[in-house]
């Protein structure tokens, strides 16, 4: 299999690269909770889900099938773009040989001419199931250049319209194929998307990095015109917020703390001999 299909790490140039390729999630203190006690899940749901319908209603499409690649666990190489989505921010580790899928690599045109010619046009505006012969399937490549062209194609539609959900209902009906080629995630790291991970037991959380105490200053932290002095980097975030002396702050700092410490206990009685060193 073609090392260029995949990469482990999607830190491109501008993205916030960490020591050991580490990404990073978001998400609430409620979430961030359930994560640490029983690992990652799917969090996601769908517009029908009970006394969820109101988000659909104003426009939250981000989670109407999960998020914008589908369900599973999102994260990323910049941590200003994982704060965007809750304001606990874990640094993440991938499990060794995870098979990522970058989508945001062009698509092969004489892949897509190829499958033309052999099943018609319709190859790329209905279900491959629909149009390809029983006794034939897609090849991996022709899957990948498939979902990268009904990726590309849906960001080049207008919001909402029909050709919109079209393409992201084959780019759905592709991700399905993929994981039966053992696919583990797909993403744009250049995108506020990001990388969604489909096996959630391929991540692990490696470090709390910090909890934002208020709704203003998690609000602050996304705003680009504030991203100098204490918002300038991720360092200069977390000392600004160490060194506050209010009691919310404090109690924040605590919480970060003690979570880190049950990390550290996890992993020691994991690696009993690295705990020992």
């Amino acid at each position: 299999m073609p090392d260029s299909l995949f990469s482990q790490t999607l830190c491109d140039k501008g993205y916030e690269s960490t020591a050991g390729k580490a990404f990073f999630h978001g998400t609430s203190k409620r979430n961030a909770r359930k994560i640490l006690k029983g690992g990652f899940c799917d969090w996601s749901w769908t517009a029908e889900t009970p006394l969820k319908k109101h988000k659909a209603a104003r426009g939250i499409a981000r989670w109407m099938h999960g998020g914008s690649y589908g369900r599973g666990t999102y994260i990323s190489c910049n941590w200003r773009t994982a704060l965007y989505f809750g304001p606990v921010l874990f640094r993440v580790e991938l499990q060794p040989a995870t098979r990522i899928l970058r989508l945001d690599v062009p698509t092969d045109g004489k892949v897509l001419d190829t499958l033309k010619r052999e099943f018609g046009r319709e190859i790329l505006t209905k279900s491959p199931r629909k149009v390809i012969p029983v006794n034939k399937r897609l090849t991996l490549n022709e899957a990948i250049q498939l979902a990268r062209h009904h990726v590309a194609a849906r960001e080049s539609v207008p919001l909402f319209s029909p050709r919109e959900d079209m393409h992201e209902k084959l780019m759905l009906d592709l991700r399905n194929i993929l994981v039966r080629y053992g696919i583990q995630g797909w993403g744009e790291p250049s995108d506020l998307g990001g990388i969604v991970i489909f096996a959630t037991d391929r991540l692990k959380v490696s470090e709390v990095v910090l909890s934002i105490p208020t709704e203003e200053l998690w609000w602050g932290c996304r705003n680009p015109d504030l991203q100098s002095g204490s918002f300038a980097s991720l360092e200069a975030m977390t000392q600004t917020f160490r060194s506050a002396r209010n009691r919310g702050a404090a109690t924040t700092f605590e919480w970060v703390r003690k979570s880190n410490e049950e990390l550290m206990g996890k992993f020691h009685s994991l690696n009993p001999a690295g705990g020992s060193n």
